[in-house]
Formats: structure tokens, C-alpha cells, sequence
């Protein structure tokens, strides 16, 4: 229950107040009372409410003075000024001393009940974990790590049972959607423009058919998990809904919510792929189109059917292992759709049949001019999204030529190079300041924060906050930059 606090000069009010509200209902209860400023000033200090309601016309101490020395002495409660008169120049007065609501006398029970509610949440999260630590929680996958993954949960306002389980959300977008006015949900942000949205499966109901009146347009970038999902299904029931998330980018004709994370085993789409001749190939990549449109095949078979032509290319002797991709995300930037990545294989497998452009590094004393020059970039932007191909165009040279570059050069691929650079500098953030793991990741470059710990422990040997905290130990907590 969180504790409310209530400041008028006349009695009658406070039980007034006391009798309009399901304060229990709410979450609450009414934890004291104080008829002058100054009398509450003292009370609060030993009752630590979290909400506070206040007159702001009283003798002696107004309600926004009264704000003002609470601010003073550090009291963060939610203050909500109430005044018998609607003046327009004392509300904004109020927001401009940082009140968080205003209410009239007499009451009325659901803009009480509404502010109470709006409170709840925001104190609700408030108490929750920071979000690097909730997505190290789901990695962890231990028992201990679910448990406290329901606590939670429950200081989210979601429980689940038996016969009412969970059910995860993600958007692709840059902003998180806003739903909790709508549902209970703990939302995390996972990546640079993905979140996740942790709520009953009564609610994902709910939401889902609000959802069916939208248009194609806003339902783009929206993925569910399945029914009943558990704390230890996290992991995976992310994945089932970050699958359907994706249904955007391979021109899926209808956008289901049900049953779509049930499309086949990964390794269909690589069996399709038989070796022989060109021709032949590029007709398979032109059947699989409407296997992608029909829902049989989803982001993940696109991703490993564009990394199975790139190695197709090398095999045949391309110079192509700087095309390779390694996450949706790194998919939905470089190509607008599925229909562009297949028309783009297409051409990369039309030009492997005609000659082949064998630019080659110049054998020459010292670094190449150019080459300096985009190294110069490459070190200065690794925290945004270079590829080889995006280089290959600010550059004008040819991704071939750009990838014998940094063998010859550097004796290591373009993808070795960046990767040691992003996690180079992961590694002094996670040593020398306290910024949530999540926001290093980006700040690095890497999208999704399962990624970026995956290839942090691939390098390092250790995952993100096991080496953090191997390096600071013994050591006082640092300071964000």
C-alpha cells in the first residue's frame, strides 16, 4: 500500500477526502492528516508519504509554499494541489512549481481515482529494476533469476496463474508504444528501436483486438509470443515474437497475431537452396517469394537465405565475406523488404557472371591515402551503423577492393576490425562508468543487447556484467560520463 498524506485547514474536507475514494481499491491508504502547512511540514518528515494532498489556500503557509519547503528538505511525494475555486492563474502556477496534479473542491471521485491511478504506476515503476539489469535476469535463465523476475512483475501490477498466463509483446520502432494506459505491462527496452512488453495473456487479449482496427501501417513492427508463457520462457518467447515483429519486412500478405511463430524449422530455407547453375539458383531465389508472402517463411529464413547466397558467392571464388549480415536488424536497414534483399542477390549473382572486377590493393610502401582516410572515419563512427557496402558507397570503391584493403592492410576482415573496436570501448565504459549495459551496447553500435552480449562473451570470455563487475570488485562504484 503506498501512504497518502492530506493538508487542509478544515477538518470537514479531510473526511470528506477520506470518504470519496476506495483508497484500499486504489492501493492506498490515508497513512495521516495535518490542519496547517507548518504542521505538516513536521509530520511528513516522520511519515514519508508518497502522495500528498494539499489546500492551497490555508492561513500561514499556503499549499505551494508548503511545496516549496518540502522540495527543500528533499520530500519527493507526488503533491496534488485542491482548491475550492477554478483560477486559472493559480493552476498554472501550480504546474510551474512542479505539482503533480490540481484538483476542485467539491471532489469528484473518478478524477481522484484517476490521479491515484496515474500515481500507482509511475511509483510502481519507480520501484522496479533498472532495465539492464531485468534483461540480465531473462539471459540468466536460473531459477533465482525467475523468481525475482515475478517480484517484478508483481511490482508491475501483472500476476499470472494457472489458468491466466503471460504473453510478451515487442515493437521494431524508435519509440516505445504507449499502451500502459491501456494494460498492466513492464516494458523493456532491448535495443535501439525494440522493445518488449511483458503483460497477462487477459490483457495481450484485449490489446490485439483493439489492435484489429488499426491500419497495416501502424500494426508494422508489432509481434506477440504465444499463450501461457512462464519467467523461464522469457528467452524464447522473445524470439517467437520478434519472428512476428518482422512480418513487415517479408511482405507477409496477412499480419497474424496466432500461429505465426509456428512457421518451419530455420533449415528449410537452406535446403531449398541446392547447388547448380545460375540460372537455376536465381529461380529458386524467385519461388521463395511467395513462400515469404504466404507466412511459411519469416525474417529468420530470409537472414540465413541471404548469408547462403553470400557463401554460395565465395565458393565460386567472390570476394564476399564482408557481405555477410548477422541480425535482423542489420537485414531491415540494408534492404527495404524481402522482395529488394532477393532482386539484390539476384544482381550480385548476374554480376559474378559477367567479368569480375579484380581491382586489387596497390603494392605500395605505407598506408594507401584513402584507405587512411576511411579508417580515420571507421574509428571515429564504430558506435553507428558502417557497413562494408555503406562504406563502399561513401568511398566509391568496390566492396571487394574495400575488403582486400584491411587484409592487406591489417592482416584482419573489416567485420574483425569493427567488432574490436566496439568491444574495445564496451569494455572501458564497463570498467570505468556505472551506464546501464543496455545503453553501452548501443552507445557501441550493437542494436540489440542479446546480440552485444553474446559477442561480448564470444571475445571476452565473460558476459557483460560478470566482467563489469570481475573489474570493479574491489573497487567504489563509478561515476556515468
Amino acid at each position: 500500500m503506498y501512504k497518502v498524506f492530506i493538508v487542509d485547514d478544515e477538518e470537514l474536507v479531510i473526511k470528506s477526502l477520506k470518504a470519496t475514494v476506495d483508497w484500499k481499491g486504489s492501493g492506498y491508504e490515508v497513512a495521516g492528516y495535518a490542519l496547517s502547512g507548518e504542521e505538516a511540514v513536521e509530520a511528513i518528515k516522520q511519515i514519508h508519504p508518497d502522495v500528498i494532498f494539499s489546500d492551497i489556500r490555508m492561513p500561514g503557509m499556503n499549499g505551494l509554499e508548503l511545496k516549496k519547503r518540502l522540495d527543500d528538505a528533499g520530500v519527493s511525494a507526488k503533491f496534488l494541489i485542491v482548491s475550492g475555486l477554478a483560477e486559472f492563474a493559480l493552476a498554472q502556477k501550480a504546474i510551474q512549481n512542479g505539482v503533480s496534479g490540481y484538483c476542485l473542491k467539491p471532489f469528484d471521485e473518478m478524477e481522484i481515482t484517476g490521479y491515484l491511478r496515474k500515481f500507482k504506476r509511475e511509483l510502481d515503476a519507480s520501484r522496479l529494476l533498472p532495465e539492464g539489469e531485468i534483461l540480465d535476469l531473462i539471459e540468466a535463465g536460473t531459477p533465482e533469476a525467475h523468481s525475482r523476475l515475478r517480484d517484478e512483475l508483481a511490482l508491475a501490477g501483472i500476476a499470472s496463474s494457472e489458468k491466466d498466463g503471460l504473453r510478451i509483446m515487442l515493437s521494431v520502432r524508435r519509440e516505445k508504444l504507449p499502451i500502459h494506459e491501456k494494460v498492466a505491462c513492464l516494458t523493456v527496452r532491448i535495443g535501439y528501436r525494440k522493445f518488449i512488453y511483458v503483460m497477462a495473456d487477459r490483457d495481450a487479449d484485449e490489446l490485439m483486438a483493439s489492435f484489429a482496427s488499426e491500419d497495416r501501417q501502424f500494426l508494422k513492427g508489432i509481434g506477440f509470443s504465444k499463450r501461457g508463457i512462464e519467467t523461464a520462457g522469457f528467452a524464447q518467447a522473445i524470439q517467437d515474437a520478434e519472428l512476428q515483429a518482422y512480418q513487415y519486412f517479408t511482405l507477409a500478405e496477412d499480419l497474424a497475431w496466432e500461429g505465426s511463430w509456428q512457421s518451419n524449422d530455420m533449415k528449410s530455407a537452406s535446403a531449398m537452396l541446392a547447388e547448380g547453375d545460375d540460372q537455376a539458383f536465381i529461380a529458386q531465389l524467385d519461388s521463395l517469394q511467395a513462400m515469404f508472402r504466404s507466412g511459411h517463411l519469416n525474417i529468420r529464413h530470409a537472414l540465413l537465405l541471404y548469408n547462403e547466397c553470400i557463401l554460395q558467392l565465395s565458393r565460386k571464388g567472390r570476394e564476399s565475406d564482408e557481405l555477410y549480415l548477422y541480425s535482423f536488424e542489420q537485414l531491415a536497414e540494408q534492404f527495404e523488404d524481402v522482395r529488394d534483399m532477393i532482386d539484390d542477390l539476384k544482381r550480385l549473382f548476374q554480376e559474378e557472371k559477367g567479368p569480375i572486377d579484380h581491382q586489387q590493393v596497390p603494392v605500395q610502401p605505407g598506408r594507401s591515402s584513402t584507405f587512411s582516410i576511411m579508417l580515420e572515419y571507421i574509428n571515429v563512427h564504430f558506435g553507428e551503423d558502417i557497413t562494408i557496402l555503406g562504406l563502399s558507397k561513401q568511398f566509391n570503391l568496390n566492396p571487394n577492393y574495400i575488403s582486400q584493403l584491411f587484409r592487406k592492410e591489417l592482416d584482419k576482415t573489416f567485420t574483425e576490425y569493427l567488432t574490436g573496436l566496439r568491444i574495445n570501448r564496451a569494455s572501458e565504459l564497463l570498467r570505468t562508468t556505472s551506464i546501464p549495459i543496455n545503453e553501452i551496447a548501443d552507445h557501441v553500435g550493437y542494436k540489440d543487447y542479446f546480440y552485444f552480449s553474446k559477442m561480448f562473451k564470444k571475445i571476452m570470455g565473460v558476459p557483460p556484467r560478470g566482467y563489469r563487475f570481475d573489474q570493479n570488485e574491489n573497487n567504489s562504484i563509478p561515476a556515468p560520463f
